[in-house]
């Protein structure tokens, strides 16, 4: 048997082997990885290599990179890396399994979401018709908002964790609308582009306007907001360096907290109080909420959940 020793120590304080070819002339995965590993950093030259698998890998991988180094196929100007992460919980807290004990499959799961969140969609404008409200969705608009918050939902609960730690999956919790879930802030989103709406200006008439002129910052919210958005660079910076993806989930959930606050303090558009018309436009205010919406939805894409217009 070809041996490599990994130098990394097992239970006994012994050096655990790295079985190239074992005695009968067969491969394991260790072959497979390291063979992998020469492909990705000797003929692909790449500079870093993430390994997104369970932590209970995490023995397997630093033995796999540890004689990787020793041949050889890693210089020290590359990087490999095991991104381990921790694993889903049912509400009973034991390994997510459905009710006969199987392995849950994705499918079933996003099938599940789609159904529970357009149940829930269609409730709240059912609700909204019976009050007399306006501004009901179309069908169109209900099918978009259905699958943006069931696979948002999922998403953003699988992420929102740190990374190694393990988490509990309910359907419940994810599709709450109030609290750090994917429904909440892609509401607070909506909300926000609603205020240029009704402010009767569109993106490109606010994106052409920033152009022109500074943002001028007067109130404490407005500062405190501002502040939270120029964070933007050093969160990504963040998440480069760690691989950990809940610090993007805790950065939207903070931008969503603090525009809270600045809405509840400033004014963005003042209307009439008899005719209910716009008599007055903040405009650097207008362009703070599009800046916050910009952040936002950035946040959305680099965690792969998309956003909807109307909610």
């Amino acid at each position: 048997t070809e041996r490599i020793s990994s130098g990394i120590n097992a239970e006994y304080g012994e050096e655990v082997p790295m079985m190239i070819v074992k005695s009968d002339g067969g491969f394991t995965y260790d072959t497979s990885d390291l063979a992998a590993l020469h492909y990705r950093m000797v003929d692909e030259r790449a500079d870093m290599c993430v390994y997104v698998v369970d932590s209970g890998q995490s023995l397997h991988f630093n033995l796999l990179f540890s004689a990787a180094k020793k041949v050889g196929l890693v210089r020290d100007d590359q990087k490999v890396v095991h991104a381990g992460f921790g694993v889903v919980l049912g509400e009973d807290r034991k390994k997510f399994k459905t009710r006969s004990g199987d392995t849950v499959k994705l499918k079933d799961l996003l099938d599940e979401g789609l159904e529970r969140a357009e149940k829930k969609i269609r409730a709240k404008e059912e609700d909204k018709k019976a009050k007399g409200g306006s501004g009901l969705l179309t069908e169109e608009e209900i099918i978009a908002c259905r699958d943006a918050v069931a696979y948002g939902c999922i998403k953003f609960a699988d992420l929102t964790c740190t990374r190694t730690n393990d988490y509990v999956f309910s359907f419940d919790k994810m599709l709450d609308d109030r609290g750090k879930t994917a429904v909440y802030l892609l509401y607070a989103l909506t909300r926000i582009r609603s205020i240029a709406r009704n402010a009767g200006y569109t993106r490109e008439q606010l994106l052409a306007h920033a152009k022109d002129s500074p943002i001028v910052l007067e109130h404490e919210a407005e500062l405190k907001l501002a502040k939270v958005l120029l964070r933007f660079p050093e969160v990504i910076e963040e998440i480069a360096e760690t691989l950990q993806p809940h610090t993007l989930c805790n950065y939207l959930y903070d931008i969503s907290t603090v525009f809270t606050y600045f809405y509840d303090k400033c004014y963005c558009i003042e209307k009439s109080r008899e005719t209910g018309e716009v008599v007055k436009v903040h405009m650097n205010r207008l362009l703070l909420c599009e800046a916050s919406a910009q952040v936002m939805e950035k946040c959305f894409e680099l965690l792969g959940i998309k956003t909807v217009s109307r909610m």
